[in-house]
């Protein structure tokens, strides 16, 4: 709650309209020069439609690498076992597959906890569940610890390279030689990552159509000074300022191939062979949108 007092106590002071006005133009004033900049270029617009290419050239193989050879780490033991033993495609057995970003990552932890969050609901409706995340099984498993996230679903791909087999996105200039946090910076202004900048956005003006983040507790009680019943403003960029704060000190722990940190992820549900959902992350932030998750395997049940 500490992280969030100097916000929360403007939200105790300030109006509704005034607050709004003040997180808008904090947001465009720091994000707005960098979103015109990509947008003149063009950038964004190329990275999007070779985004494309790759989605629709890898949907047909993504069975065909998951019952391949591809071996992931358990992070409770650390020892290599084949991802085609984890699942079943026979009859009509609905399997889930939830691919996050590396362990370090804002997005890996914010979806982690809306998975975890949801768990009950998504074993009930799945016949299995397999979550791997980039980096190595201590890594994982410290992941785990960290976000109280069950990790006897959770596995490790230590280099990245099942996500390059199903053809994920690697983010901004994914061959060019040079460090990955100079790769990184683009992402952050949405060039190589599409929709980043309306998602940080979104974290700071709120979002009407969005449900509310804290719906219990100290911090719950002061947006509700805003509104309720939709995401606040500043309410998501409060959560993620928390992340971050319980990332940065593990940095080292959670991160040890920093090469990983612009591959983005994936989640895919099967029933039997065929593929009945589908959502590629494109960016940073852009993670998969779990009401559809959950609305693809009730309509399948």
């Amino acid at each position: 709650d500490r992280s969030g007092g100097f916000t929360l106590g403007w939200v105790a002071s300030h109006s509704r309209a005034e607050f709004s006005k003040m997180a808008t133009k904090m947001v465009v004033v720091s994000f707005g020069g960098l979103a015109r900049s990509a947008a003149r270029r063009g950038v964004g617009a190329r990275v999007a439609r070779g985004a494309g290419l790759r989605a629709s050239a890898s949907r047909e193989a993504y069975r065909d690498v998951l019952k391949g050879t591809s071996e992931v780490l358990p992070v409770e033991s650390g020892e290599p076992v084949s991802l085609a033993s984890l699942w079943s495609d026979e009859g009509k057995r609905r399997h889930v597959f939830l691919f996050l970003s590396h362990f370090g990552d804002l997005t890996s932890w914010e979806y982690a906890q809306k998975l975890r969050d949801k768990w009950d609901q998504i074993e009930a409706l799945a016949d299995g569940v397999t979550v791997v995340g980039l980096g190595t099984a201590e890594s994982g498993k410290k992941f785990a610890e960290l976000l109280n996230f069950p990790s006897t679903f959770l596995y490790a791909d230590p280099d990245g390279s099942l996500y390059q087999e199903l053809g994920f996105e690697q983010g901004f200039m994914p061959d060019a030689d040079m460090s990955p946090y100079f790769k990184l910076l683009p992402m952050l202004a949405g060039i190589g990552s599409p929709g980043t900048i309306q998602e940080v956005l979104r974290g700071y003006i709120g979002d009407r159509n969005a449900k509310p983040i804290f719906e219990s507790g100290t911090l719950a009680t002061l947006f509700n000074v805003v509104g309720e019943g939709y995401q606040r403003p500043f309410e998501l960029a409060t959560l993620r300022l928390q992340n971050m704060v319980g990332i940065l000190p593990k940095w080292g722990e959670l991160v040890e191939n920093d090469a990983l940190i612009c591959q983005q992820g994936g989640t895919l549900v099967f029933e039997g062979t065929e593929l009945i959902h589908e959502q590629r992350d494109q960016g940073i932030l852009k993670y998969a949108d779990i009401d559809a998750l959950l609305t693809a395997l009730e309509k399948s049940s």
